[in-house]
């Protein structure tokens, strides 16, 4: 399943949207996520931007260009970069989306100097697949940001696409058990799983990312859900 450039466009757009809504007050309220505010979120959204477009350059040009100087300073600057005023922070997640779109049209035109690049958790990807990082970024942040964008607002397609790229890529822990999705599709993870988790996509995806789900998961052998296994 493919993400296109129109999907990151939309994800972008969304985001945007509610983003531009909020007061320097409600940027610096608590978002969803532990001990970050909104700032924080959006912060990290207009950095993993930068970052991407990092990833770009290298693959149009040949040269490693790292998404981030390192883990550390990647969190330094998210710290800082959330410390600014709330229209400041929205003015740059803005800029660096613009930018972030028009590096993205550079790519997808190529030509490609390079077939594989390097995230900031040192998974490789074919450089194609920045779009689905970035509309995964875009989408799910939106709901941490914790305004009327929810998880149920996820669409099917997303949803199988996120379930599938989460357990599939690198993660800490891995997936051990099956995945089966409510309604007329069924889509397992771990074949060997000897317990299935059964609900809607939204719910399993929002779940696997360590977010609370809005709906109820449950085992088939009756046990307690727990929490997910670690992502990142």
């Amino acid at each position: 399943m493919i993400t296109s450039v129109i999907d990151v466009a939309n994800a972008e757009a969304l985001v945007a949207k509610y983003a531009s809504e909020l007061s320097n007050e409600e940027v610096a309220a608590d978002s969803l996520l532990p001990d970050w505010s909104r700032g924080h979120v959006l912060t990290h959204l207009a950095n993993n931007a930068r970052g991407l477009s990092n990833l770009i350059e290298w693959a149009l040009t040949g040269v490693q260009k790292d998404m981030y100087v390192s883990v550390e300073q990647r969190g330094l600057d998210i710290e800082s970069g959330a410390k600014r005023d709330g229209s400041e922070i929205i003015a740059d997640f803005l800029e660096q989306s613009k930018l972030f779109a028009k590096n993205l049209d550079r790519l997808i035109e190529g030509p490609l100097l390079t077939q594989e690049v390097v995230m900031g958790n040192g998974s490789q990807i074919h450089p194609h697949g920045i779009t689905t990082l970035r509309e995964r970024e875009c989408l799910v942040h939106l709901v941490d940001l914790g305004l009327e964008y929810k998880s149920t607002d996820w669409t099917f397609d997303f949803c199988i696409k996120t379930l599938k790229s989460i357990t599939g890529g690198k993660r800490k822990e891995a997936v051990k058990f099956r995945l089966l999705i409510a309604g007329d599709h069924t889509w397992t993870g771990d074949q060997n799983g000897m317990t299935d988790i059964f609900g809607v996509p939204q719910d399993l995806a929002a779940w696997l990312m360590g977010r609370e789900p809005d709906g109820k998961l449950v085992t088939s052998d009756g046990s307690a859900l727990g929490k997910p296994p670690v992502w990142l």
